[in-house]
């Protein structure tokens, strides 16, 4: 079924123009879900997540040659290394970097790159998440979150991270979007809570103050998918009463599986 399934992957792929991200995180959450789910029996859920992600992986490797990924990996924290084999297997390339901007920069250069980065916290002395509510086409998308499954044998258990691509996130069915306000003031979370209201969206589920040259940037997360042109967006930044300042939404994921492995 393996070499039957690689044979139709590879006819599929040489067919599509070259150059592009074969990457379905929504899909792939979809997927394992299902797997996870339907899963009884001894045999562990985590074995089982680990074959279906190597799989994944392999395929999105033969459809995109030259496909890498950029980690985060400081010396002092191996985990993030876990995090991304245990998510993307052992076939594809990784190359470490040691700061958040420098993976930002590897998948800007690179549109087969993809990155892991922490996900991020209030005490980030020098948050990523901002420098993705550009406009510059090379931006990347936070487009998953890591673990979807927690490993039992992983370093550093109970970090986080994402995963930024240069493509468009996409519903998997029960997701969160994430939407940043960059604001000249400080906001509170009851103004933010109901300019979020005013302008039609879904109550938020978390946000993250950080200020950045005297500048504030809020990280909101919402129940779903929130694309960039959405007119709700533009709703919030008039709710708001932005005068130099603008919302983004910089990506989605999929909300990872609660299902111990």
């Amino acid at each position: 079924l393996i070499r039957r399934r690689a044979d139709i992957v590879g006819r599929i792929s040489a067919t599509k123009p070259a150059g592009g991200l074969a990457l379905r995180p929504g899909r792939e959450a979809q997927v394992m879900r299902q797997r996870i789910a339907t899963h009884d029996g001894s045999f562990p859920v985590g074995a089982v997540y680990r074959m279906w992600r190597e799989m994944m992986s392999a395929f999105t490797l033969m459809q995109t040659p030259g496909l890498r990924i950029a980690i985060c990996r400081p010396v002092d924290q191996p985990g993030y290394w876990d995090l991304a084999r245990d998510h993307f297997g052992c076939q594809i390339p990784f190359v470490a970097h040691d700061t958040p901007a420098q993976v930002l920069a590897a998948v800007r250069a690179g549109p087969q790159t993809i990155g892991i980065v922490p996900a991020p916290i209030e005490a980030d002395s020098a948050p990523w998440w901002p420098l993705l509510a550009g406009s510059d086409a090379t931006l990347p998308n936070v487009v998953a979150r890591l673990p979807f499954l927690a490993m039992p044998n992983a370093r550093a258990r109970g970090i986080s991270a994402f995963v930024l691509a240069r493509i468009e996130a996409e519903p998997s069915g029960d997701d969160r979007a994430l939407v940043s306000i960059e604001a000249k003031n400080g906001l509170s979370r009851d103004r933010i809570a109901a300019a979020v209201g005013k302008a039609g969206l879904p109550a938020f589920t978390s946000a993250l103050d950080q200020v950045v040259a005297g500048v504030h940037h809020y990280l909101v997360e919402l129940p779903g998918v929130i694309a960039d042109d959405d007119h709700r967006l533009r709703e919030l930044e008039a709710a708001l009463g932005l005068e130099n300042g603008r919302v983004a939404a910089i990506g989605a994921y999929a909300v990872p599986a609660d299902v111990r492995p």
